[in-house]
């Protein structure tokens, strides 16, 4: 027995010291089997492989009641946005969700939520009065302010703005302002060009004015209300004036574009004819 033994090792020896590449290439090709194994094994234990759940459905749900129910299933979240504020969604409402409802993902995943700000963003009301109506609109939608109105009242001077209102009151210049307020810019129209004279002299010391006053004090009125109309007419004129100029920039803006579009495909068609 103890023979047979040492000849099949000497057979070994021998075979391994004749073709030892071979013998290194066989050993080696094992080792990498047996370390593959157990490579696969690791990951079977660390990826949860065949461990699959469904992700509960958390839309339209407070962030707390969300976090309950995925605690609960055993799955991690995260939450990936909470600074967008949606008038449509109550304040700390999961918006969305990521992975989808319903679909099936392992544990170790992570759940991303969408979550509605909880109040919509406050900004600094700018000052507003004594600027051109449309100019002082499109500032605040720059801003960010969403519901934006322009309403007229009678005035001499058009199309200034005379007053702003926020949810119907009143405010000052910097007041912090929700984005989501409603608010009202009032501006002249522009119609009125002429006054009662009498409002010029309070009806209660009539009385105590002579004719001769009274009279000075008209003529006095008339020649205001006429330098007021011409400034008034004035106004209206360098206004119209400065929309024709607007206007007439955005046409020639609007024909450079058109020329480098007209360039651009005259261009492309050269280049693909040669």
């Amino acid at each position: 027995m103890s023979n047979n033994n040492d000849n099949n090792t000497g057979g070994f020896t021998r075979f391994r010291d004749r073709h030892p590449i071979l013998v290194n290439s066989v050993l080696m090709a094992l080792a990498l089997v047996a370390l593959g194994y157990i490579a696969l094994l690791f990951i079977d234990v660390f990826t949860s492989h065949g461990q699959q759940v469904q992700v509960p459905d958390v839309r339209n749900m407070p962030l707390e009641k969300a976090i309950e129910i995925l605690d609960d299933a055993g799955l991690r979240w995260e939450i990936s946005d909470s600074t967008t504020f949606y008038e449509n969604y109550k304040p700390g409402t999961v918006i969305d969700q990521d992975p989808k409802a319903k679909s099936y993902i392992k544990k170790i995943r992570i759940i991303y939520l969408s979550v509605n700000a909880m109040h919509a963003p406050i900004i600094p009301l700018p000052k507003l009065v004594d600027l051109p109506g449309r100019q002082g609109a499109a500032m605040l939608k720059a801003m960010g302010y969403k519901h934006v109105d322009i309403d007229s009242v009678p005035s001499e001077m058009a199309g200034l703005i005379l007053q702003v209102t926020v949810d119907g009151h009143n405010v000052a210049p910097n007041t912090p302002v929700s984005v989501n307020s409603q608010i009202k810019i009032i501006v002249g129209d522009g119609s009125i060009v002429d006054l009662n004279p009498e409002q010029v002299i309070d009806p209660a010391l009539m009385d105590s004015i002579d004719e001769a006053n009274y009279k000075d004090a008209q003529e006095t009125y008339e020649q205001e209300m006429k330098e007021a109309q011409a400034r008034a007419e004035q106004e209206r004129r360098n206004q119209e004036s400065q929309e024709k100029r607007d206007n007439k920039k955005d046409e020639k803006k609007s024909d450079k574009d058109k020329k480098k579009d007209q360039d651009k495909k005259s261009s492309d068609k050269d280049k693909k004819k040669n």
